[in-house]
C-alpha cells in the first residue's frame, strides 16, 4: 500500500471517528431536550399534594413546564397551575435550593393585577399592549410565524415580582393581600416595536405615576416583532 493511501485512509478513520462522535452528541443532545415522563408525574403528584394542603381555593394543574436549558437553576419541572377563583397561573416545584414545594401564586397575582391596572396608563402614552397573560396564551404555539402574526404591532407589557415574594413575605395565599400593602420593587418592562420618539421619556414618567408605587425599575427596549434591535440603547429608571 503506497503512503499517499496510508495517509488516505488515517484521515478517513479520523474523519469517521468524529461523525460518529457528533452524531452521539446531538442525539445525547436531542434527547436531553425532550421531558422525562416520569418526572413529569412525580411532579404532578407532588403538585397536587402541596395544592391540597395549602391552598383553600380550587386549583387545577393543567400542564408541566420542563426547564430543559436551565434557566431558573433552582427547578428541573414544575407544575403548570390555575387558580380557580381568581384566574391566576402560577408555578408549583420542588426547589432544588431550598429542600422544599414552593409556589409562585402570589408573585404572578400580583404581576396580573399591577399589569391591569397599569395598563390603562400605558395604552394612553403608547397605545395598545399586550400583557403577560395575553403573550402567554399566544406563546402557545410552536409556530413562530403564527406567533408573530398574532404580535402584529402590539406593545408588550411585562410587570414582575420577585418570584418568591409571597414566602419571603410569609403571605397567606388563601389571604393574598395586596402588592400596594407592601414595600416591594417591581420590574416594568416595555417593549415598543418602533424607533425612538422624543416624547418617549415623558410618557414612560406618566406611566410610573400611575403605578402608585415609591419603589421599582422601568426598562423600555425598542424591538422589532422579528426580534431586531432598534435602538442600542434600553431607557432605565429606578423609583
Amino acid at each position: 500500500m503506497s503512503k499517499t493511501k496510508k495517509i488516505l485512509l488515517t484521515l478517513l478513520g479520523v474523519f469517521s471517528i468524529i461523525l460518529v462522535g457528533v452524531v452521539i452528541l446531538l442525539f445525547s443532545f436531542t434527547q436531553s431536550m425532550k421531558a422525562d415522563p416520569d418526572e413529569e408525574k412525580k411532579i404532578r403528584d407532588q403538585a397536587e399534594r402541596y395544592l391540597e394542603e395549602t391552598f383553600d381555593e380550587g386549583t387545577e394543574i393543567y400542564d408541566v413546564l420542563y426547564d430543559n436549558m436551565g434557566n431558573r437553576g433552582y427547578f428541573e419541572y414544575a407544575a403548570k397551575v390555575k387558580h380557580e377563583k381568581y384566574g391566576t397561573h402560577f408555578l408549583v416545584f420542588f426547589n432544588d435550593e431550598t429542600g422544599e414545594m414552593e409556589d409562585t401564586f402570589l408573585s404572578d397575582k400580583w404581576q396580573d393585577d399591577a399589569e391591569k391596572e397599569i395598563r390603562p396608563y400605558v395604552e394612553k402614552e403608547l397605545g395598545d399592549v399586550l400583557i403577560s397573560k395575553e403573550m402567554e396564551d399566544i406563546a402557545e404555539s410552536e409556530d413562530w410565524e403564527k406567533i408573530q402574526e398574532e404580535i402584529g404591532d402590539y406593545n408588550q407589557l411585562l410587570l414582575a415580582f420577585d418570584e418568591g415574594i409571597g414566602k419571603e413575605l410569609n403571605i397567606d395565599p388563601n389571604k393574598p393581600a395586596s402588592y400596594k400593602d407592601y414595600e416591594v420593587s417591581p420590574t416594568i418592562r416595555i417593549t415598543l416595536s418602533r424607533k425612538k420618539q422624543d416624547a418617549d421619556e415623558d410618557r414612560f414618567n406618566e406611566m410610573i405615576n400611575g403605578l402608585k408605587k415609591d419603589h421599582g425599575n422601568m426598562i423600555v427596549e425598542y424591538i422589532s416583532i422579528k426580534g431586531v434591535l432598534l435602538e442600542d440603547d434600553e431607557w432605565h429608571k429606578k423609583f
